[in-house]
């Protein structure tokens, strides 16, 4: 693949982060603000999850047998409706209704983009060029907030959402100027025998594990931030700054420690300890330094688990039928994202929320840790077995 499409690649996944993040980092403190109840909050941010558990695997599928570029650009336009429908839409059901859309919209480019490009490059040197795609995310993930706090503070979230919605009309510009892979002779019993292997079957338990924390932290950690330590939006703003900064310089090194030493799972698995520790630690916070040191630790974890499961993902998957298989990959993401954005939610009303931080990081932890004895146990036994990369069929 040519240097200028991966550029578009990058800044594609970097405006996708950027106006994803730039509201989703506020949308439970604008819910709030429309008197939803900390219950309803949470449900609605997680039907941002929902949507994608019912409509991407089989876009993902699609992608591979009709054309990813085309998929990619229809999610495209469902993203940018989303943002269009925020901007008019204020009662609860039709905010779930636009939040739905954007869902499959959000799923779509995330799914696509990233398994369009596994498949346009090649497998030498993986990890170091999917964490120049993560660089773009999460420099998108750090200046989005930090821009959407200013313009809240200062205008309100109207003048966000819309500028939301001009820049994603970009992404959809950006999609055409991308190259298709080539379709694949469609079979279910193809995708049904990927999914049957050991080590495909581990990953997917691995990402749903990942998938809890980020429900929890996408409905509850712009409230603890506000309502519990007392920061105001600039400040919530600087937070996700910072983290996504300090995540894109961490990621280069992630990506070449992968390729140069690459122990499958074992970066995944101490990456989901790392960030369960300081998942558990975050509720300690009581300034914004302190929070930010929490956090900073926290994403390293972050980090390695997420570029560490999208390099797995291309590994143990076949290249012809990756959209497909991410689709299921994010599928079980997502339905672990909406489970614990609603029960999160529950326990913000019922609690506080510190509460969910402290459920969360407990069960991460325990799973992880078990995990991870499994795998240096089958290490011990047999290497070779866990690093292999099933044949492709088409």
């Amino acid at each position: 693949m040519s240097r200028s499409r991966s550029v578009v690649f990058i800044l594609s996944y970097f405006l996708y982060f950027f106006t994803f993040w730039m509201v989703l980092a506020y949308l439970p403190l604008i819910f709030k603000a429309y008197e939803f109840t900390d219950q309803q909050i949470g449900f609605a941010i997680g039907l941002n999850s929902l949507s994608s558990i019912l409509l991407v695997l089989p876009l993902g599928v699609f992608s591979d047998y009709f054309s990813p570029k085309r998929t990619l650009t229809l999610g495209a336009i469902c993203f940018s409706g989303y943002f269009m429908l925020l901007i008019i839409l204020k009662d609860f059901y039709s905010v779930c209704a636009a939040v739905l859309l954007g869902g499959i919209g959000a799923a779509t480019i995330r799914v696509i983009l990233m398994s369009l490009y596994l498949k346009l490059i090649d497998s030498t040197g993986r990890g170091k060029k999917v964490a120049w795609l993560h660089l773009g995310a999460y420099l998108g993930f750090g200046f989005g907030p930090l821009l959407g706090g200013y313009l809240y503070e200062s205008f309100g979230p109207s003048l966000m959402i819309k500028l939301a919605f001009v820049l994603s009309m970009t992404i959809v510009l950006f999609t055409l100027l991308l190259k298709d892979a080539p379709p694949v002779v469609f079979s279910f019993k193809y995708y049904k025998k990927d999914i049957k292997e050991p080590n495909a079957l581990f990953l997917i338990a691995l990402v749903f594990i990942l998938g809890t924390h980020f429900g929890t932290e996408q409905s509850t950690i712009s409230l603890l931030m506000k309502e519990t330590i007392g920061l105001d939006k600039k400040e919530i703003g600087l937070i996700f700054f910072a983290l996504g900064g300090w995540m894109a310089i961490l990621v280069p090194f992630a990506g070449i420690l992968m390729d140069k030493k690459h122990r499958v799972f074992l970066l995944l698995l101490v990456g989901l300890l790392i960030s369960s520790c300081f998942q558990f630690m975050t509720p300690f916070a009581s300034t914004f330094s302190g929070l930010l040191v929490i956090r900073m630790i926290h994403t390293m974890g972050d980090t390695l688990a997420i570029l560490e499961s999208d390099v797995l993902t291309a590994h143990f998957f076949p290249a012809a039928r990756l959209g497909g298989n991410s689709g299921l990959i994010f599928c079980v993401r997502t339905l672990a994202i909406f489970v614990f954005a609603a029960f999160s939610g529950w326990l913000n009303q019922v609690w506080d929320y510190k509460m969910p931080f402290f459920v969360n990081g407990i069960m991460v932890f325990g799973f992880s840790l078990i995990a991870l004895l499994y795998v240096l146990r089958a290490f011990g036994a047999s290497a070779t077995g866990w690093l292999r990369k099933p044949e492709d069929s088409s």
